[in-house]
């Protein structure tokens, strides 16, 4: 269903007043200075668990050929990364950035003691967090909420994805503002326009001086949504991309991201989330066409970056809550399982493959070990791309990848 403006504000409004009820993650309110306010993120979340073997693909690998007698890729349905391993050729247009030394593999992501629930391993990727009860602010949203960020009249994270906002996008003052298309931005607020009574009673708040703490905390909420909103319109409006996106709405999601930064708006970070990836049955065919349509929008995606003279202050990370099992199952599908690899993308990264690739004859439980913490990939992006204290945005220190180039 689409969100309205005075859906959205009330929204807003309704996060604001829950406010006094979120904890806070005290290394995060720290008025920091430095950090990069001319460099983006865009975060690519594959939702339900992606197959990385069928991304990354050991295609001369005999257990990945004996595990895999019914989805097995063989070395015609890949493009070559390295000796026995290829990049699916549905990713054709990241292969591209491959070969043009854009695009870093970090294989074997994972974290210790690895949770096949899907909401508990989204948490932990979300909070950066192993914590038995997770923290209730996102680590990129604690890295928005940064006093040298988050300015006054700068929105410095946006989803552009239906459904929750994820946990990553909420910070202690509040979830991103998130919208899915368009039109969802562009919505009359005149007499007619709709929304119910308490919509038009909260967006009321807007206006006027006086009242309680909590009325002016809300009438600020309201007049810095609606700020947000207009800001968002304009860049939109003066955006200019392609119309090459796939109809699906990951090509959607990047297309809306490509107007917002092309149109000018200053952002941090960008959260994008494609679903379907928790493929227990007759995978071959649904995974073949979720990494098209990725493989597809990725590539308008960056072309539209590099038109727009964006393409050295922006890096996408494309992730999943976890990968698959190493044995296909009985439904010709693969059940919940552990490491799989992380793809960044973008002009000031080291290309090529990083870390250790996990051995098949070295399982866990039937798992994939991981060779890299996904922690590492998260403060190398804070410290190295958004110069940002990873320790004190995460909670903790972890070993950095060489995966951004000094000069950039």
């Amino acid at each position: 269903m689409a969100t309205t403006r005075r859906g959205f504000l009330t929204a807003a409004l309704g996060a604001a007043a829950s406010l006094p009820l979120l904890p806070r993650f005290a290394f995060a309110r720290a008025a920091l200075a430095g950090a990069r306010r001319d460099r983006l993120l865009v975060l690519v979340d594959l939702a339900g668990g992606n197959d990385g073997l069928n991304m990354v693909v050991p295609f001369a690998d005999p257990l990945y050929q004996k595990a895999r007698t019914a989805l097995r890729i063989g070395r015609d349905g890949v493009l070559p990364l390295a000796d026995g391993i290829g990049l699916r050729r549905e990713l054709a247009p990241l292969h591209t950035r491959f070969e043009a030394g854009e695009l870093a593999i970090v294989q074997g992501v994972g974290y210790p003691g690895p949770d096949r629930s899907h909401f508990r391993s989204t948490d932990i990727w979300h909070t950066a967090s192993l914590a038995p009860v997770a923290p209730t602010t996102g680590w990129i949203a604690r890295l928005g909420e940064r006093s040298d960020l988050a300015l006054p009249g700068r929105i410095p994270l946006v989803v552009t994805a239906g459904g929750n906002v994820p946990l990553a996008c909420v910070g202690a003052r509040g979830p991103a503002p998130q919208f899915e298309r368009v039109e969802e931005l562009d919505v009359a607020m005149g007499p007619g326009a709709g929304g119910d009574a308490r919509a038009r009673e909260l967006a009321a708040l807007a206006e006027g001086a006086d009242g309680s703490a909590t009325l002016r905390l809300l009438r600020e909420t309201a007049r810095a949504t609606h700020r947000q909103m207009a800001q968002m319109e304009q860049a939109v409006a003066a955006s200019r991309v392609s119309g090459d996106y796939p109809k699906a709405p990951v090509g959607a999601a990047l297309r809306l991201a490509a107007q917002l930064l092309s149109g000018g708006l200053e952002l941090s970070a960008c959260y994008v989330r494609q679903e379907g990836y928790d493929t227990h049955a007759y995978q071959a065919d649904l995974h073949a066409l979720l990494l098209r349509d990725l493989g597809a929008a990725l590539g308008a995606f960056w072309n539209d970056i590099v038109a727009a003279g964006a393409a050295d202050r922006v890096v996408v990370m494309v992730w999943s809550e976890f990968g698959r099992r190493v044995q296909e199952n009985g439904s010709k599908g693969t059940d919940h399982g552990a490491a799989a690899p992380v793809l960044l993308l973008g002009q000031s990264l080291r290309g090529g493959l990083h870390g250790a690739a996990p051995r098949l004859d070295a399982l866990d439980d039937g798992d994939l070990r991981f060779t890299t913490d996904f922690r590492s990939v998260y403060a190398t992006l804070l410290d190295d791309w958004f110069e940002a204290p990873s320790t004190e945005l995460l909670g903790a220190p972890f070993a950095k990848l060489p995966l951004i180039r000094r000069s950039a």
